[in-house]
């Protein structure tokens, strides 16, 4: 019989970064009271449709089942637990604290082969106050973060609530928020100007959602908005985005914490608070998190919660220039020779080694030919 039908497959090299990523991240989370959660890869898309988005919609991969059912493979998770809270720990006391490492199945815009299936990592605390359950995942984060070796990492923070008030008011259509909301993001000052003056917006408006494209560091943008606005949903969320940047500081987090108002990435669910995960290594963000107040209500009882997600191969892909130190780790092996024929030994001194979180590889003595 041919051997290579017995061959044993390549080694990936990136195995032992991935598996310290996902146990240190769950280890975070569960140091939190964060209970792991697992939730179903495969959904009916009609049950699953109200908490995605267009984009989410898009990208994911639909099929009809046996029995004429349009199912869906989950292109992100924090809806599939809206989804499952609702529907069955809906009794449960809260606030409830679930945390996951799951596959998600979507056409990233890449379209690379590898692109279609990968891992987030993340946490979601359903229901509580708000502030301390904002504070309390930007907290998880960093700590995860800094758990992995990303000491380099940072969160920035923004505000999906602050911008839908500001657009809101300026009585644009649906198009033309949606085209300001764009041009914010992308910090095209010019852009948003010149939206606004089409429309005649008043110019104390203009001035409130230019501040928002601004890149001033620490809590000037926020300082400054409060100067240009009299909104009060606005000034509470200015104040709530700058008590918890306050509060971040105060714990040591002022480094790795920055407020920019520009934040307002990600899926559509998000209401309030919202944060990215950026590093220096990596050209796209490692993750993003926020408030959802609204996802869980389109399945059931309103209840508003937060949460992040980080990708797993982002993460690596962060981590891979200082891969060599988790590749010393696993080479730091002390061979232990056994002797078959008094094998407690050999056995004695490898269990010392484990005891010591050394490594031990057992390898036999070879017996001598007469």
């Amino acid at each position: 019989m041919s051997e290579h039908l017995y061959t044993s497959p390549p080694i990936d090299r990136s195995l032992g970064l991935r598996r310290h990523i996902m146990t240190t991240a769950m280890h975070s989370f569960g140091g939190w009271g964060y209970r792991e959660i697992q939730v179903p890869m495969l959904h009916f898309f009609e049950a699953l449709r109200p908490g995605l988005d267009e984009d989410q919609i898009e990208r994911s991969f639909r099929f009809v089942d046996r029995g004429g059912n349009l199912m869906i493979l989950r292109p992100d998770v924090t809806p599939v637990i809206a989804q499952v809270y609702a529907v069955q720990y809906g009794h449960t006391p809260l606030p409830l604290r679930v945390s996951y490492t799951h596959k998600i199945v979507r056409l990233e815009r890449s379209f690379g082969q590898r692109e279609l299936e990968s891992y987030q990592l993340g946490a979601e605390r359903i229901g509580g106050d708000a502030f301390t359950g904002d504070l309390e995942v930007l907290l998880i984060a960093l700590e995860a973060l800094e758990r992995m070796g990303l000491w380099d990492c940072r969160l920035i923070i923004g505000d999906h609530a602050i911008a839908r008030s500001l657009l809101m008011a300026t009585g644009a259509p649906g198009r033309i928020r949606d085209a300001l909301r764009d041009a914010i993001v992308a910090r095209d000052a010019f852009e948003v100007r010149a939206l606004l003056e089409r429309l005649g917006t008043r110019p104390q408006h203009v001035s409130a959602l230019l501040a928002l494209t601004r890149l001033d560091k620490g809590i000037e943008p926020l300082e400054r908005l409060l100067e240009l606005t009299e909104d009060r949903d606005v000034r509470a969320r200015v104040q709530h985005i700058r008590a918890l940047h306050g509060a971040l500081v105060s714990l040591g987090y002022g480094e790795r914490v920055d407020v920019q108002l520009s934040e307002l990435g990600g899926p559509s669910y998000y209401t309030g608070m919202g944060f990215s995960v950026v590093s220096p290594n990596v050209a796209q963000e490692l993750g993003r998190g926020g408030r959802y107040d609204d996802l869980i209500g389109r399945y059931g009882k309103q209840t508003p919660s937060v949460g992040f997600s980080m990708s797993l191969e982002l993460l690596v892909e962060a981590l891979t220039p200082r891969a060599g130190a988790f590749e010393q780790e696993r080479e730091r092996t002390e061979d232990v020779r056994v002797d078959p024929k008094d094998p407690v030994a050999g056995f004695k001194r490898a269990l010392d080694l484990r005891s010591e979180g050394k490594v031990a590889r057992v390898t036999r003595i070879k017996e001598e030919r007469p």
